[in-house]
């Protein structure tokens, strides 16, 4: 396949650490997991903006929240709650999906 990149750009970003190489998507499916309990879309992108830099929008998160629930990576709650970050919202949560045990 033929670019318009250079061929040491191509290969600087081969040689990135897989984790550098993270989604969005898999970052925020990250804070949830390593962190656990249940998460607004505002406490994620506050977690998220303090860990990775930058600006993330809660718009961006919500959609990336949203390919998360329909992947089967994360579920939201039917249950509402406080946001902490936003105190006067209700909120649905999300979660890591609990793992049914076999029995």
């Amino acid at each position: 396949m033929k670019t318009a990149v250079q061929d040491s750009s191509i290969a600087a970003y081969r040689a990135l650490p897989v984790k550098q190489l993270a989604t969005q998507a898999d970052r925020i499916c990250n804070i949830v997991e390593t962190r656990g309990g249940d998460w607004s879309l505002s406490e994620i992108q506050a977690v998220y903006i303090s860990i990775h830099g930058g600006n993330i929008q809660v718009g961006t998160v919500s959609a990336r929240v949203n390919e998360l629930i329909a992947a089967k990576r994360l579920e939201r709650l039917e249950t509402i709650r406080s946001c902490k970050v936003n105190e006067d919202r209700g909120i649905h949560p999300v979660r890591i999906p609990v793992q049914e045990s076999l029995q």
